[in-house]
């Protein structure tokens, strides 16, 4: 490695370069160093003889570069040299280049293992490439024009890419480019337009100036060219190594009008238009008004049953607190009074079919809403749209028609509601724009988890579109381009698949461990409603199956399934684990839960129907027992662990310890293998569990926190409260005050401790989950990428700090807008 003296007049510049390089290389490369006089009186100088043993301490036999700042440092350094053996002269090579600039160059190309002539031939560019920068002129030789001159793409390998960089290519993006360029031997030029520059020139790149936005190339000739463009953009692909997420966002040159970005990415295609509308019905006068008040009543019973079948059709894909709130939304719009009364008057005053009664009633609805003042009431028009179709459809036979888009296309719309977005066809739709919503729109929140690029609130802008017009859009700044020229069209191109390649490797990395940055690891694993959903879930980089819930088996069927069945069901499901513990949840029935087959009476329904969890299952014991006999004897055969839920105290946990060993007894009468200890733990999810768990950790081999009922418990709020449900309560300090006595706790006792929910899937929740020390995470498979993701971009020093701080703040959004200000959000 070539040695870096510097000489300095002043201790305070050296230690200010030596920073700078320090961020450049991290401390690759040692730079020695001769300052000042070393008299404290007079400190402003240069010693000869600190730069004599500087100069030789330096030397590692691949020659010696020494900078100097100005003035006597030449004189001085001259001086030095000549005390130096004469064989050892002829390797020491004094620069006449800038000295910041100078010292930054020469120690990126030390640390990339340049020669002393690459070094001094780099160095020796700086002037010349600062003065082109400055607008001044600087006659270069010929020969030496042509040689950095880049070859034809015809005569070599290229990459295109959009720089996501906040600050653009500035020095520490340089330097990190020449040092991967320095590991190979392949010629490489970076390419912005009609400029270009050495790859392993850190001045070059530098003066570039390559900014934000920019569309650059990358060019490389040579036996291993492909393998450097390789290594420049997955180097690309983490920002250039800097810390601030990628910013994957062009600038608009001409944009018409401006959106609101909805979700990241870019798109660029012709577009095809939606314009969904209520169906068409004809109004009729009847004379029995109250057939067609039980025709409108089943007919919103019927919506109901259809939403409740379109939200668990798409929980695979939307499962996140935020989407739930646009189910919830709709559910409590079916069960609004006025909406409901004002059909019945229609019904009964003016005589109108149902149809007509329930059409008109959505029209002056929808109407209302439009002229409210308040944006974000008024964009929930679609809302009522989506409802009073859904409706109108099950009143008429009418099938769904939602948004088609049979080829490759954007889709436009003046607004999209929740069926609309949960029913698109995601590989042709490349992108959306709207003419209404907002950040928090359904389009929004669905296009982010679909990973669909969209701008929403775009106005005036698409309404002369025709189909089949072109038009281009960035999701992340909002800007949309109308008949894009040439140009625009290169950058939205080079941008959409410099997105994909984010994406590929965002999704390559899921199946790593989530580690922070200071070493600490978190399981990330993923909840399954049934066993045919875990292969989705290990394939997406799922580190286990957090939870197997079981209501699957009991719903739809005419008696309980028997012990037999559920065995073959879980086997079925551990084999799949290869080893791995499977964590199944006895069925937490009871509640909303109706079973058609354990209806036998009024009075044992409602003794029945009042509870939830093992409430419920110790209330119906032989129903209960039936399941833990399947997962004791699968116990015997693999890693099996149970979890409970809804455990208010210590009896209940010790009742279902009963049932255990009433099961063990009955497999042995039939024979049959049982395991005679399986680890058992309990849900926290009821604010009795959290006063004794205590209590419960003594007995219990785990816990498991769950984030959604403690919150409506603790917070007091109806699940079809959309706004309670998730912004008050996710980040609420109450609730954060809870999880850290748990967790801890738990800690001291020995046992385990997850968190599952749809506080999984807010990444400013996981933020502080990670500071309170959490073990494990369950979340939804769409979740599981940006959850590892996040968790790799945390210091666990700095996360405990902002949890602590949270919890002193007084509601959900004080401490949201704390953890913004650390919390690295990948989406």
């Amino acid at each position: 490695m070539v040695g870096i003296v510097l000489v300095s007049h002043s201790n305070l510049l050296v230690a200010g370069v030596l920073e700078v390089t320090e961020q450049m290389t991290k401390g690759t490369v040692p730079v020695f160093v001769a300052c000042g006089t070393g008299d404290e009186e007079n400190p402003i100088g240069t010693d000869p003889m600190r730069i004599h043993e500087a100069i030789v301490e330096a030397q590692q036999g691949d020659g010696v570069i020494v900078l100097m700042d100005f003035g006597s440092a030449l004189l001085s350094t001259e001086a030095a040299v000549e005390l130096l053996p004469e064989e050892e002269q002829g390797k020491v090579f004094l620069s006449p280049a800038p000295f910041v600039e100078g010292a930054l160059a020469a120690v990126v190309q030390s640390a990339a293992g340049a020669s002393v002539e690459t070094i001094l031939k780099e160095i020796a560019s700086i002037m010349p490439t600062k003065s082109k920068q400055l607008g001044i002129e600087v006659r270069i030789p010929t020969a030496q024009k042509d040689e950095n001159m880049p070859p034809s793409k015809e005569e070599s390998e290229e990459i295109s890419l959009v720089v996501p960089n906040h600050l653009g290519l500035h020095a520490r993006p340089a330097a990190r480019i020449a040092g991967t360029v320095g590991g190979y031997s392949s010629n490489v030029w970076l390419i912005r337009g009609s400029d270009s520059a050495d790859a392993r020139s850190l001045n070059q790149i530098t003066m570039l100036t390559v900014q934000k936005g920019d569309v650059i190339q990358f060019r490389a000739v040579g036996a291993d060219a492909k393998d450097v463009l390789k290594a420049l953009q997955a180097l690309a692909n983490v920002n250039f190594g800097d810390v601030d997420k990628p910013d994957f966002r062009l600038r608009g040159e001409r944009m018409p009008e401006g959106g609101i970005a909805a979700a990241p990415g870019s798109a660029l295609g012709s577009v095809v238009w939606y314009r969904p509308t209520l169906p068409i019905v004809e109004r009729k006068i009847v004379s029995d008004a109250e057939r067609e008040m039980v025709r409108l009543a089943e007919a919103i019973a019927m919506a109901r049953i259809e939403l409740a079948d379109l939200e668990h059709q798409a929980s695979g894909n939307v499962e996140t607190a935020e989407e739930a709130e646009f189910f919830a939304l709709h559910s409590m719009l079916l069960d609004d009074p006025y909406i409901t009364c004002s059909a019945h008057d229609y019904i009964t005053k003016a005589k109108y079919n149902a149809e007509a009664a329930w059409a008109e009633t959505i029209e002056k609805t929808m109407e209302r809403y439009r002229t409210l003042q308040n944006e974000y009431v008024r964009g929930r028009v679609v809302d009522v749209l989506d409802v009073g179709s859904r409706v109108l459809r099950a009143l008429t036979g009418e099938e769904f028609c939602g948004p088609k888009v049979e080829n490759p296309a954007i889709l436009i719309a003046n607004d999209l509601g929740a069926s609309d977005m949960a029913n698109l066809d995601t590989k042709n739709v490349l992108g959306i724009v709207t003419q209404e919503g907002g950040a928090a729109s359904h389009v929004a929140v669905f296009s982010r988890t679909l990973r669909i690029p969209a701008v929403v609130g775009v106005k005036r802008l698409i309404s002369s579109l025709q189909d089949g017009d072109v038009i281009g859009l960035n999701g992340a700044t909002g800007e949309v381009w109308i008949s894009p020229d040439a140009g625009e069209q290169e950058k939205l191109t080079a941008l959409r698949s410099q997105w994909d390649v984010h994406l590929q490797e965002v999704r390559k990395k899921a199946v790593e461990p989530a580690i922070t940055r200071d070493g600490k690891s978190v399981r990330v694993e993923v909840n399954v409603k049934n066993v045919d959903e875990i292969p989705v879930a290990l394939e997406a980089g799922a580190d286990g199956i957090g939870i197997l819930r079981t209501e699957y088996l009991y719903l739809n069927r005419d008696s309980a399934p028997s012990s037999e069945e559920q065995y073959q069901e879980y086997k079925r499901a551990a084999e799949m684990l290869n080893g791995e513990p499977l964590v199944v949840s006895t069925a937490d029935l009871g509640g909303d839960i109706i079973l058609p087959y354990m209806e036998k009476s009024p009075v044992e329904r409602n003794v029945a129907f009042d509870r939830r969890g093992v409430r419920f299952s110790l209330a119906h014991r032989d129903l209960f027992v039936q399941q833990i006999k399947a997962l004791i004897r699968l116990a015997a055969e693999y890693p099996i662990k149970v979890l409970v839920p809804m455990v208010s105290h210590l009896t209940e946990l010790r009742e279902v310890y009963g049932v255990f060993n009433e099961a063990r007894v009955m497999l042995k009468k039939e024979s049959i293998p049982a395991a005679p200890n399986v680890d058992l733990g309990v849900v926290i999810e009821v604010p009795a569990s959290v006063f004794l768990a205590d209590q419960l950790a003594r007995e219990a081999d785990f816990f498991v926190l769950g984030g959604d009922d403690l919150a409506r418990y603790v917070m007091v709020f109806d699940v079809k409260n959309s706004v309670l449900g998730t912004e008050f309560t996710q980040l609420h300090p109450a609730i954060l005050r809870i999880m850290r006595d748990i967790i801890r706790l738990a800690h001291e006792s020995g046992i385990p401790v997850s968190v599952g929910g749809g506080i999984t899937s807010n990444l400013q929740a996981v933020f502080v989950l990670v500071g309170l020390g959490i073990d494990s995470l369950a979340v939804s498979p769409t979740s599981l990428e940006q959850t590892k993701e996040m968790i790799r971009t945390i210091v666990t020093s700095e996360a405990k700090e902002v949890a602590l701080e949270a919890m002193d703040l007084p509601d959900a959004e004080s401490v949201k807008a704390l953890v913004s200000m650390h919390c690295c959000m990948q989406y």
